[in-house]
């Protein structure tokens, strides 16, 4: 189940990305809540996850500009995911046109259904968490565990955790906040294997100027609901290293949680054809 859980909070950003051990006591004398420290706030969240072992999970991700004009490209996925099992549907807009996939993943496999075929790749969860670690294992090692989770949420963003919404019936608390601009530098740096120079760093602080988290948790179950983080640099930013690139326009990704506990698991479709063929396919089309 820690998989699952380390995968959503690497996959939401770091957005997301939830945090550090145990909270203590929740209640005061008179039994009313009490607002959990940022660090405890996210870690119990990545317990909970762990402890629920699945969610139906609903990723929407807009921004950036098509050709120098102001078409939005998206890409959206609903399903359900656990440690061991995805089950979902992908879709991508761009200028002009929307394309749609089934998606399904094992620890060792993984299939795509697009345009009325199913294409197979020998590869799924696991072995994605395996080559992630193997680039980034240290990183992925923080990611595993509450403590470290919760060391990289504190670090990485700054802001206040006030009474959210009612979500699903369920009492929340909300983060609301911003990117530590040296922090996302110095990870950048660090994970990235880029070196930024003055001006650079510079540079991430105007885009972190930009940026808002806002991020529901269960007051009562501590399982998060939902994750939304919005940057919108200012146009134009060059950065000296190569490694990086501007992108124009808002850039917005919310992630939405609920289904906590059920089933995930799939037959896997029969006569599927290597996944290779449809790239070569796609590229061929493109190219």
């Amino acid at each position: 189940m820690g998989r699952f859980a380390s995968a959503l909070a690497f996959l939401f950003t770091l957005a997301v990305v939830l945090a550090s051990a145990g909270c203590g006591q929740r209640f005061d004398d008179l039994g009313a809540a009490q607002k959990p420290s940022q660090s405890a706030f996210a870690s119990d969240a990545l317990i909970a996850l762990k402890d629920a072992g699945s969610a139906h999970v609903v990723v929407d991700a807009k921004g950036g500009t098509f050709s120098g004009t102001t078409a939005e490209i998206g890409i959206r996925f609903e399903g359900d995911v656990s440690a061991s099992a995805l089950v979902g549907g992908l879709e991508a807009t761009f200028p002009g046109g929307t394309i749609g996939a089934r998606v399904l993943a094992g620890e060792h496999d993984a299939y795509v259904r697009f345009m009325g075929s199913w294409y197979q790749a020998e590869s799924g969860i696991k072995d994605a968490l395996k080559s992630a670690g193997a680039e980034n294992g240290e990183l992925l090692l923080e990611l595993s565990t509450p403590a470290g989770v919760g060391k990289l949420f504190t670090q990485l963003f700054e802001g206040e955790i006030t009474e959210g919404p009612d979500i699903d019936g369920a009492a929340t608390w909300e983060f609301s906040g911003r990117l530590r601009a040296s922090a996302l530098a110095d990870l950048v740096e660090e994970y990235g294997h880029v070196e930024l120079t003055e001006h650079d760093r510079a540079l991430f602080e105007k885009v972190a100027a930009t940026s808002r988290l806002v991020v529901d948790v269960g007051q009562d179950d501590h399982l998060p609901r939902k994750v939304k983080l919005t940057l919108e640099p200012p146009k134009d930013l060059h950065f000296d290293s190569q490694e990086l690139d501007s992108s124009d326009g808002a850039f917005t990704v919310t992630v939405e949680l609920s289904g906590f506990g059920e089933d995930v698991s799939f037959s896997a479709p029969k006569n599927a054809r290597p996944l290779d063929e449809l790239f070569g396919q796609l590229f061929g089309v493109m190219g």
